[in-house]
């Protein structure tokens, strides 16, 4: 943070650390990308985004699902009018490197993660993908989340990131979950439901959002980024359309060529382009409801009042609406 060679930090560590992190950052006149979630509550998180704004830095949340081309082919298409008028959207985010009690990692420690853990760590990457895709913004949810492994063996030696218990092991309370299903509602009048679990044999990082409108319906999932489905009840049909099925880049990201496939990496690098490039450029940072091509904090903010609100929701078995 002395080093006046260094622009930008990212932050890219534990749960916990990012408000102090991101904050000694932004105070060291750093601009910042954070990891999701962005921070442990969303008055954290307001604290992050005012201080970002009041500081006049550059900061963004790394929700890098928005930058596959086809995630942003489906944002277009969505807007154009393409499906009608938007009914459903509906999804989930699916993994299994958590399905065994002998799986651990710093995100199963709360005083790391959080309260949350699957919604915070992955559901929070559906939620954003959602209404970035169909342009709409959720309401409420009503979410059951639910915790199948109370207790799991943490290894003696454990690594701060990803290990197995083999051998001597200490058995630890588990107080996140390990799944939810959660019912939401769009401003409009849209509905949706998804599942999130890290406990799903075989999936490895499936993430999938569907949009049905009153004209058609649109999808994509993660494990085959380079093509959409488009629903018809119509003569015609539905279809797989393959990325770039005529020339030219999709909202002016220089993605690669089709035929050339695109991966996790390249979403990421494609993402932070706008961001680099307004930072590079000396540009200001983006105004209150100005879309600068990038996730700012203020979508991180939303992110985790997503979170809170379906933990609410959880516990109280009610709806509960995201506050503003």
């Amino acid at each position: 943070l002395r080093d006046p060679d260094i622009d930008v930090v990212h932050i890219c560590t534990p749960n916990v650390s990012h408000l102090p992190l991101a904050a000694a950052a932004l105070e060291a006149g750093r601009h910042v990308v954070v990891e999701k979630p962005l921070a442990l509550t969303a008055a954290d998180a307001d604290l992050l985004v005012a201080l970002a704004e009041s500081l006049g830095r550059h900061a963004a949340v790394a929700f890098t699902y928005r930058g596959y081309p086809m995630v942003r082919r489906v944002r277009e298409l969505v807007a154009s009018g393409e499906i009608g008028d938007v009914r459903l959207v509906h999804g989930g985010y699916l993994q299994d490197w958590l399905v065994e009690p002998t799986s651990f990692n710093w995100r199963l420690a709360s005083e790391l993660g959080g309260a949350s853990r699957a919604v915070a760590d992955i559901g929070s990457h559906w939620f954003d993908a959602a209404e970035f895709m169909s342009g709409r913004r959720v309401e409420a949810v009503f979410a059951d989340l639910a915790t199948f492994m109370p207790v799991r063996r943490r290894p003696a030696k454990a690594g701060i990131a990803f290990s197995t218990a083999q051998g001597p092991a200490e058995e630890v309370p588990i107080y996140s979950e390990d799944a939810a299903t959660i019912l939401v509602r769009f401003a409009g009048g849209a509905r949706g439901a998804t599942t999130i679990s890290q406990i799903s044999p075989g999936r490895k990082n499936s993430l999938s959002v569907e949009i049905d409108g009153s004209a058609g319906a649109l999808a994509w999932t993660h494990e085959t980024p380079e093509t959409i489905w488009i629903g018809s009840h119509r003569q015609e049909g539905s279809r797989v359309v393959p990325r770039f099925p005529e020339p030219g880049p999709t909202m002016g990201v220089p993605s690669l060529p089709a035929g050339h496939p695109e991966g996790w990496g390249d979403a990421w690098k494609d993402l932070l382009r706008p961001f680099y490039r307004r930072i590079a450029e000396g540009l200001p940072p983006p105004a209150r409801g100005e879309d600068p091509g990038y996730p700012t904090l203020r979508v991180g903010a939303r992110a985790v009042r997503f979170v809170e609100a379906a933990l609410a929701s959880s516990r109280s078995g009610s709806w509960e609406r995201l506050a503003d």
